[in-house]
């Protein structure tokens, strides 16, 4: 994976102490992660502030896409790398949310299809949401 400067430059981001930090928790953890989750991940104090704008500006420019897992908190994951832009998230792939470890994940190569909707109808999102036991906990299961 490239090194987090030139994602952010990638993604017409300026490079800042605040979204390198938040940038290199989400490369570390390979699970969708909610606002507290990141906050308990932080090493620096950044004021709450700073981390939502810093949440906003990677899903506006494309780096990070929302997941709604059923669970109280919005939680984010990383885009795949060159998938998705400012203009369009290209996020049309199935999530899963463990129900022992209780984190969410990406399930990239499970894709949603579009749904035929009756006319008049207009999509805006849609989403596959998965829940059942991870391949790490299922290991563990004994």
């Amino acid at each position: 994976m490239s090194n987090a400067n030139s994602i952010l430059k990638e993604h017409n981001l300026k490079s800042t102490e605040s979204r390198l930090t938040i940038l290199a928790i989400f490369k570390k953890n390979m699970h969708a992660l909610s606002y507290n989750d990141i906050e308990s991940l932080l090493t620096v104090k950044l004021d709450r502030v700073t981390v939502y704008r810093t949440l906003k500006s990677f899903e506006e420019n494309g780096l990070i896409h929302q997941i709604y897992d059923g669970s109280a908190q919005v939680k984010y994951a990383l885009c795949h790398t060159g998938s998705c832009s400012s203009d369009q998230h290209k996020d049309s792939h199935a999530h899963f949310r463990c129900d022992k470890c209780d984190k969410t994940f990406c399930l990239s190569d499970v894709i949603t299809p579009m749904a035929d909707l009756p006319e008049g109808y207009q999509s805006k999102s849609q989403s596959v949401f998965i829940q059942g036991i991870c391949k790490v906990c299922n290991h563990y299961k004994n």
